[in-house]
């Protein structure tokens, strides 16, 4: 078994979010993927950006607004966004009091 915990892991400032590298994973197999915790602060938003990648929001606490290119709506607990690379984005915690929690997924399509 492997485990690594929050209080060994190195959180860094990267778009607007704290954040929390989980996968690669030093030590451990390199799946085809690579995975964030991230954090966004009460009443912040994330930055405006895009990516290479295609990338999977997993909301795992808080409540906030999610813009996804032209799409917008609110997110909650429990809610998936998959966002295609290219498509600029950014999330906005709502709160004034709590964080903005998600897992960030995200993975280059192989070439066709």
């Amino acid at each position: 078994m492997y485990i690594r915990t929050a209080a060994g892991d190195e959180l860094i400032r990267k778009n607007g979010c704290d954040i929390r590298q989980l996968y690669p994973w030093d030590g451990v197999v390199t799946p085809p993927w690579n995975s964030t915790l991230c954090s966004i602060r009460p009443e912040e938003s994330s930055t405006p950006h895009g990516h290479d990648t295609d990338e999977t929001f997993i909301f795992i606490s808080g409540r906030g607004h999610a813009r996804i290119g032209d799409e917008e709506r609110d997110v909650a607990p429990g809610d998936v966004i998959y966002i295609p690379h290219g498509t600029n984005h950014i999330v906005t915690n709502t709160s004034a009091d709590d964080p903005l929690t998600f897992v960030s997924i995200y993975w280059l399509q192989p070439a066709q």
